[in-house]
């Protein structure tokens, strides 16, 4: 430390001439890297006219070496990296930080395993953290903690609860942030950020904004809007009269209010933004609850429109009536990322296509990754003239795959949990979208050679789920192999009328009913009877039908993976059964949670119509399963 005057000197006698270096500047003036780590910084020699290059060297190569302004950190401690002129007139220095080479890396995820990089929710919430190493050593030993206790605390097992509300008046403005860290018993951790909100979001124009994320708008527009705050059991609006709102930039953005709805009023000029804050009436305390952005005006209005676990679909129009709207040319694309570098799928759809069936033009994305956020964009390409909408964000459902296993489980484990939506890709019936069809209309659907679970080369569009679209469950072999052995051991009822659709299982047609049976629960211990809680989304085709969910037992049945048709398969629909009652048509999907007492080792579970072999010809057997979790609840 004593030499760093001396780096600094400058030689400013370069000979009385006018031809020396009379600085060196350098991209980074300190660098902290890990042993190993490598890490370039570049050196300009002024004045630029000169291009005069420079040498490299290291204070102390004890801890660094440097090539060519790429550092290498060998050992820990503290050193310079020094580039001087050609002519040896000037240096300058860069200080190196070099920090032991991290053995193993700390992150956090849920309780199924999914990963944790933010924890968003309301006072009272509880939930689960794990901290897992990318050394795989289950051994470390873990300290939680939380910067700021009275947003949220942690207990030694990372049971996190978010802090407790400060008022029972439903206007007021709570909202705290603090950080979770984790720590292994080798001081390595990580931490992620946590925030305690009865601000559960925004609801503008029916689509709901998770509080404090910016909300892209339009110029010219207006946006009626309510506040959210986390209810008792679900997200209730914010009195409109019991809470305060202010802009920061009154000058581009307005807010008017009437009959209890406030309205947010854009002006005409671009790249401009603002923060809508919020206050307790009577109370000086202000907190900023969203952003509101004006990127450019676009020309097409999209919107995310529905999301399951594995579709996501959007809907848009040009403000031209429905009829103007389908019959444009659009290419349609889901990306990975808000820069749009990262794309997902893409699709162009002809002009006029018969996929809208004359409705407003909205489209579905199948088979996508639960619990990730994508971002859409549609383009206009009539006559080369190209017309964008804005990038639209939205997020797939959480859902975690459970495959049964052998492994006897304990009261409270998942013992199966299967998403149906990951396995094909389609229109989707339950929000009415266009969608495509990876085969045409000569494909034998049940030929071994057509694996078409899993394309995504799009071939035919179509508007709803229908011949093209679903594909059978029986002896789709390699299809089935492709998606994945977890399906191969599901077996089906007494009549093979089951569909794989995007997002769903179809069950049952015109004339037949049909039954999905789970895999044997091979993981309940021998020799005890469990108590099972079945979690569901399902719909029937009408309102007031009925599906039973029944244990069989004691019966062999042709599984999914044997490619051979079921109908010999009788069921037990009379002993250990429960009957639920569809609420809504086919369109809405429902989530139901039903309790079985007295399950034990082997036995599965099949859903379907009440009537083993009815054969309606109404169509009111028609049913459709998006997902279904088995837990244990009780052994006995």
């Amino acid at each position: 430390m004593l030499l760093l005057p001396a780096l600094f000197t400058a030689c400013t006698d370069n000979g009385g001439g006018s031809e020396g270096a009379t600085s060196v500047v350098l991209s980074r003036d300190r660098v902290d890297l890990q042993v190993g780590e490598t890490v370039a910084i570049t050196a300009t020699v002024l004045p630029e006219s000169l291009k005069m290059g420079v040498s490299w060297s290291v204070l102390d190569s004890t801890y660094a070496r440097v090539n060519d302004g790429v550092i290498t950190g060998k050992a820990e401690g503290v050193t310079y990296v020094v580039a001087t002129s050609a002519d040896g007139y000037q240096k300058a220095a860069c200080l190196v930080s070099v920090n032991p080479e991290v053995r193993y890396r700390v992150k956090v995820t849920d309780e199924f395993g999914q990963p944790v990089e933010a924890i968003y929710g309301y006072p009272g919430m509880k939930t689960f953290l794990k901290a897992v190493t990318s050394d795989g050593d289950e051994g470390h030993r873990f300290t939680w903690s939380v910067e700021d206790p009275a947003v949220a605390t942690i207990g030694e097992d990372g049971l996190l609860t978010l802090g407790a509300q400060e008022a029972a008046d439903v206007a007021f403005v709570y909202d705290a942030q603090s950080l979770v860290k984790v720590v292994t018993e080798d001081g390595l951790g990580t931490m992620i950020p946590v925030r305690s909100s009865l601000l559960n979001g925004i609801r503008m124009n029916g689509e709901y904004q998770l509080a404090g994320l910016p909300i892209l708008v339009e110029a010219s527009e207006s946006y009626p809007f309510e506040l959210l705050y986390q209810g008792d059991a679900a997200s209730m609006p914010i009195p409109a009269d019991g809470i305060n709102l202010a802009l920061s930039n009154f000058e581009d953005f307005s807010l008017e209010k009437k009959d209890g709805v406030y309205t947010l009023v854009t002006g005409s000029v671009e790249q401009v933004s603002t923060i809508l804050n919020a206050s307790t009436i009577g109370d000086p305390r202000v907190i900023p609850i969203a952003e509101f952005r004006i990127e450019k005006s676009y020309p097409i209005k999209a919107q995310f429109a529905a999301a399951s676990s594995s579709t996501l679909s959007f809907t848009w129009t040009e403000g031209s009536g429905v009829t103007a709207d389908i019959a444009r040319p659009y290419t349609i694309c889901l990306y990975k990322d808000a820069d749009c570098t990262d794309l997902e799928l893409s699709y162009s759809i002809p002009a006029s296509n018969a996929c809208w069936s004359g409705r407003q033009p909205k489209f579905v994305f199948s088979g996508l990754t639960p619990a990730t956020t994508y971002w859409f964009k549609v383009t206009d390409t009539t006559l080369g003239e190209e017309k964008e909408s804005a990038v639209i964000p939205a997020t797939t459902e959480p859902f975690n795959i459970v495959m049964v296993s052998s492994e006897p489980a304990a009261a409270g484990a998942v013992i199966l949990a299967e998403d149906f939506g990951q396995l094909c890709w389609g229109a989707d019936e339950l929000s009415m979208a266009a969608g495509f069809d990876v085969a045409t209309s000569s494909v034998t659907y049940n030929a071994d050679t057509k694996k078409s679970f899993m394309y995504r080369e799009a071939a035919v569009f179509v508007a709803t789920t229908g011949q093209y679209a679903q594909r059978s469950l029986t002896a789709q072999t390699v299809a089935k192999k492709e998606s994945g052995v977890r399906f191969a051991k599901w077996a089906q009822g007494a009549t093979a009328r089951i569909y794989i659709g995007p997002g769903y299982l179809f069950l049952s047609t015109k004339g037949y009913g049909t039954h999905i049976m789970t895999p044997k629960l091979e993981n309940i211990p021998e020799g005890m009877t469990a108590t099972l809680k079945i979690t569901l989304h399902a719909a029937g085709k009408q309102s007031g039908g009925e599906a039973v969910l029944a244990v069989q037992r004691g019966k062999t049945y042709n599984e999914i993976s044997s490619g051979t048709q079921t109908n010999k398969n009788g069921l037990d629909l009379e002993t250990n059964v429960k009957t639920i009652t569809f609420n809504g048509g086919i369109t809405n999907l429902e989530t139901f949670e039903v309790t079985i007492e007295g399950v034990v080792k082997g036995d599965r579970i099949a859903f379907g119509p009440t009537a083993e072999n009815a054969k309606p010809e109404d169509n009111s057997n028609m049913m459709i399963l998006s997902d279904m979790t088995i837990q244990i609840v009780e052994l006995q």
